[in-house]
């Protein structure tokens, strides 16, 4: 009995504030999401402190919303409050990361795949029922803008200014003039951003998902950069050509049906000094090591989206969003890499790898 009560004041009280502060985050992405939308990050930055009236004329919204704004925001910590005159202020740190356009893009894309999970999770449902896959083609489309509006966010301008530098002499080719091709491509950001950078390379895209090729065919037209890089609907296991000197795989990986068979075939498609880039997720090789907010994050998208989509394309055993650096490298020996190198660059959220034959 005194065990019984205990476990009802404690533990159970516990749980219920672990499960309160989940739905207070998931409702916070979307506030901070429609604070960016509104221009009202932006109205505060430098303003000093200011009543719910100043910031609501500052961003041209209504002042009965712009006062629930900043009472949440006050409450998540983002905005500082002053009781005795009643107003808010915007701490420079909060102003330097939401005002900031690369990180108002990431949390549009976020905010527009969970949104669109709302819908989606249906299919989800019903496959951990079946043990059947939920591919990409399956997602709604706000699912693949806001994979985009991430990847323009975060991962186009880490590649372009340091995990390409990182790769050495790979730079120097690309400068001269490459071959590159980008496995899992989706609507083609990181092969649009390069192509800007390495005029004289050509680069090739590949995806399953014929939508997304559609729509990064229409970017490379309206990029002016049609004719220095293409797109093309196909398997990671059967990518055409040959001669590459650099293959990418960022955060597609995971996501295959079989991922030591797409690089089997990516190393044949090599050139002879060819290199992949593998990069993913800074997930640690234990899930010990991953009880932390980006684990949580992981094993989320994996249950929700990359595992469905590695079963959809037949896979046996997904590797999961949060596969570490142990399990990938064996998975590139199985497929005949015998130098695998971890790319040292500044990049908290991702692990980069370097294959070579």
């Amino acid at each position: 009995m005194n065990a019984q009560a205990t476990l009802q004041a404690g533990d159970i009280e516990q749980v219920m504030g672990s499960l309160l502060t989940d739905i207070a985050a998931t409702a916070g992405l979307q506030m901070i999401h429609i604070g960016i939308k509104t221009g009202l990050w932006q109205a505060m930055a430098g303003a000093g402190s200011l009543t719910p009236a100043e910031v609501a004329a500052r961003a041209d919204v209504a002042e009965p919303y712009a006062r629930e704004w900043l009472n949440h925001q006050a409450a998540s910590g983002y905005v500082d409050y002053d009781a005795a005159t009643r107003t808010f202020e915007l701490p420079p740190a909060v102003a330097a990361v939401l005002g900031d356009e690369a990180q108002a893009r990431l949390v549009e894309g976020f905010a527009s795949m969970l949104a669109s999970m709302t819908v989606d999770n249906a299919l989800v449902e019903e496959a951990f029922r079946s043990g059947m896959g939920v591919g990409w083609h399956q997602r709604s489309s706000a699912h693949w803008h806001g994979m985009d509006l991430a990847t323009r966010a975060a991962v186009v301008p880490a590649l372009v200014s340091a995990w390409i530098p990182a790769l050495g002499e790979v730079e120097g080719r690309l400068r001269a003039g490459a071959k590159v091709a980008d496995v899992g491509c989706g609507y083609g950001a990181l092969l649009l951003a390069l192509a800007e950078v390495y005029p004289e390379s050509r680069f090739y895209g590949f995806d399953y998902h014929d939508a997304s090729v559609a729509q990064a065919r229409r970017s490379a037209a309206a990029a002016d950069v049609a004719d220095t890089v293409t797109f093309e609907v196909a398997d990671a296991t059967a990518i055409p050509g040959d001669g590459y000197d650099l293959i990418l795989f960022v955060d597609s990986f995971h996501d295959l049906g079989d991922p030591v068979e797409a690089l089997r075939r990516a190393r044949q498609a090599l050139s002879s000094d060819g290199r992949i880039l593998l990069v993913e997720f800074a997930a640690g090789d234990t899930l010990e090591d991953n009880f932390n907010p980006l684990g949580r994050l992981l094993y989320a998208s994996s249950a929700l989206v990359c595992t469905p989509n590695a079963l959809a394309q037949g896979a046996t055993d997904p590797l999961g969003s949060a596969p570490g650096a142990a399990r990938l490298t064996q998975v590139a020996h199985d497929a005949g890499f015998t130098r695998v190198r971890r790319v040292d660059v500044d990049a908290p959220m991702n692990l980069l790898l370097e294959l070579r034959p």
